[in-house]
């Protein structure tokens, strides 16, 4: 049996589903692993001018400082000996292989393809959730001043998501119809995996 954990990428654009079905996968498999690409966020450390450039010039994620991500990638998929079964590593990250050097540690690639209007009311609608959770007035005003940001910018954004699904989508070992039930999802990437042997 392979010692080293199996990684399996999930990737869509923001508000397609991936957490919720990397959080569906991980319940389904004891002792599976997450790393959230959410977690370290270069890209949000970069001024909205940096970001408009980088855009400009392709959106390339290999010109992102990725180190610390990759740092865990590596700690997380080091060989497990005497592990009874192959561990599973899912890792939930917008750019699947398109990143070179995090794209290298995924097995198989999922994509989660949804519309993506359902896919930015989705988002907006936890951010929504998040702001209501907080009890101060202040947090409601910063959700204001971030939803207007947002939509302002979206249509640089909506171009940016349709250039990440033209260039990630075609790599992916399975792409799925975001509009699905979670656990329909979750059945099919299952049914993928249970073909190369992982029970998930």
């Amino acid at each position: 049996m392979d010692e080293r954990p199996f990684v399996l990428g999930v990737a869509g654009t923001p508000g397609a589903g991936k957490t919720t079905l990397t959080l569906s996968l991980r319940d389904r498999r004891p002792g599976a692993r997450v790393v959230f690409y959410d977690k370290y966020q270069p890209i949000t450390r970069m001024s909205e001018v940096q970001v408009r450039d980088w855009f400009a010039r392709g959106g390339d994620p290999n010109e992102v400082d990725h180190h610390d991500l990759i740092s865990d990638l590596r700690r997380e998929t080091r060989i497990q000996p005497g592990a009874i079964t192959r561990p599973l590593l899912i890792f939930e990250t917008p750019f699947g292989r398109l990143h070179r050097d995090t794209g290298a540690f995924i097995d198989f690639l999922v994509w989660v393809d949804t519309p993506l209007d359902l896919a930015l009311s989705r988002a907006v609608l936890a951010f929504t959730r998040i702001a209501r959770g907080e009890p101060s007035s202040k947090a409601a005003r910063d959700f204001i001043v971030w939803q207007e940001q947002y939509m302002t910018n979206y249509p640089l954004v909506r171009d940016m998501y349709l250039a990440q699904r033209d260039r990630i989508a075609p790599s992916a070992d399975l792409v799925l119809d975001g509009t699905r039930s979670t656990e329909i999802l979750a059945d099919l990437v299952g049914a993928a995996l249970a073909e190369k042997g992982l029970a998930v």
